[in-house]
């Protein structure tokens, strides 16, 4: 058995060689994907609520666009504003770059690792099992995917891994005002960030009402829990709340007449939400044959891993209370999931990205399994390797597969060779076949880089002009859904 201080230097280590491999493996070239884009586009106070005053213009320039970047602009027409805010400013300070958008979202990567580790500590202790625990959330197939993502999940997943935190502080620890006054913050905090971090946030007061009951009921608790709830009355009070924004985003699929898929059944949600389960607690196998079969196996094994936990392998009660809670931390997020689909007949919501917020508390619960069953002497340990490796080895082997892999989103993105053209060949003019294609291109500019754009609809090609007036450049702007304004 590894002693408690050489496990504390495995485990930094560990955690640093996460953090650099994060950084290293970064790439060179960022290729965005579908909405990456509007995440731009708001944080410069442009969406579907004002980009119709440029379609009506016809013509326009840099500066009618920069106008809209404002404060008020990012932060009344973004949902889940928060990230929007932060790069708006981000971008005052440093510049148009993609990479800025990009450092940003692996700076909030770094500190999940590190709100992970916190987390980890809290679940394990100063044990070799932290070290399992990061390596196996740091090789799974969403985390490197959204650390170099422009969008906001990589920051509500730190968020949410700080609600995490409080939580187990709170409940294992010390039931104290400070601690709840924390924890009620950072689920505010994760309201905010994306509205989805909901399905780890409902689970805190079930589980600390079915502990403590009437107990909770004290004045000091409850004034722990008042100041973060007036903090989100009062925001929304000025912001949209998430009905609104379901709303906005209906009119945006009603106005465009973008078809979505609304055939979606129960049996196929609830085949998806199997699927979900499966691949969300690290059993990775409907990635590599998506059948029925193997969807329905890839659920029986996570649910024999839980119910076999609690008949044998968890016998103190405090670890019995983390194995039980972490599954659900875990678990719900496929049942709200599942519900939300079947209420919007959307099958889009099981996109795995929607899921990033459990995945910490799906790393910890099977972590926790196989710590308990390497603790359990009377299994064979040809038998519990064998069992690990059920788990364990079609993530080792997707994730090495995955990054040796180039990448190609098959998205055609000539609005970034656009950007790259105008400045070298210094182009203060220029057709589009859609004011949105403007729009992310103006963001990407240089700040205060002047230039004029003209609408030209006829067309799905970008013209680039020289200042005597000349074409000198021509670009296709497939309208593949890269530039979308929902």
């Amino acid at each position: 058995m590894i002693d408690t201080s050489t496990s504390k230097k495995i485990n930094l280590f560990v955690l640093v060689a996460c953090m650099v491999l994060t950084v290293v493996m970064c790439p060179r070239e960022k290729q965005l994907y579908f909405d990456e884009p509007f995440q731009i586009m708001c944080s410069h106070g442009i969406t579907l609520g004002n980009v119709d005053k440029f379609t009506g213009m016809g013509t326009f320039t840099s500066a009618d666009l920069n106008n809209e970047n404002t404060f008020h602009n990012v932060f009344m027409f973004g949902a889940d504003s928060i990230h929007y805010v932060m790069l708006h400013y981000l971008n005052l300070a440093f510049g148009n770059d993609l990479n800025v958008a990009v450092y940003f979202s692996l700076f909030w990567a770094i500190l999940v690792l590190i709100s992970l580790y916190a987390l980890c500590r809290l679940i394990f202790g100063d044990n070799i099992y932290t070290s399992v625990a990061l390596a196996l959330f740091f090789t799974d197939i969403l985390f490197l995917n959204q650390a170099y993502s422009i969008r906001h999940y990589i920051m509500s997943l730190f968020v949410t891994n700080m609600c995490g935190i409080y939580f187990f502080k709170y409940y294992f620890r010390e039931q104290s005002f400070k601690n709840l006054l924390w924890l009620g913050t950072w689920c505010a905090l994760g309201i905010l960030s994306h509205y989805f971090a909901i399905y780890i946030i409902m689970v805190f007061p079930v589980a600390i009402l079915m502990k403590e009951k009437a107990g909770f009921f004290t004045k000091k608790k409850i004034l722990a829990l008042a100041i973060p709830v007036m903090f989100l009355l009062v925001y929304f009070q000025f912001h949209w709340n998430p009905f609104q924004s379901n709303e906005y985003y209906q009119h945006y699929i009603k106005r465009n007449r973008v078809v979505v898929d609304h055939s979606v059944s129960i049996s196929q949600a609830f085949s998806l939400f199997l699927k979900s389960v499966a691949v969300n607690f690290q059993v990775l196998y409907p990635l590599f044959k998506d059948k029925a079969l193997v969807r329905i196996g890839s659920f029986l094994l996570v649910v024999a891993a839980y119910l076999f936990g609690v008949w044998k392998l968890v016998p103190e009660r405090e670890d019995r209370r983390k194995y039980h809670l972490l599954f659900a931390l875990g678990f719900l997020s496929s049942i709200f999931m599942t519900v939300m689909v079947i209420k919007t007949k959307n099958s889009m919501l099981f996109s795995y990205r929607y899921f990033l917020f459990s995945i910490p508390y799906c790393v910890l619960f099977m972590t926790l399994f196989f710590r308990q069953l390497c603790l359990q002497g009377k299994l064979n340990i040809v038998l519990r390797v064998a069992v690990i490796a059920v788990f364990v080895a079609p993530g080792i082997f997707k994730f090495v597969a995955t990054h040796r892999r180039h990448y190609d989103n098959g998205l055609e993105d000539n609005q970034l060779v656009a950007v790259h053209e105008i400045v070298k060949k210094n182009i203060h003019k220029m057709e589009t076949p859609r004011p949105e294609d403007a729009v992310f291109i103006n963001c990407l500019l240089p700040l205060n880089y002047e230039m004029t754009y003209t609408l030209q609809t006829k067309t799905d090609s970008a013209t680039l002009y020289d200042n005597e007036g000349h074409a000198v450049e021509q670009l296709r702007f497939q309208d593949n859904g890269l530039v979308v304004m929902f």
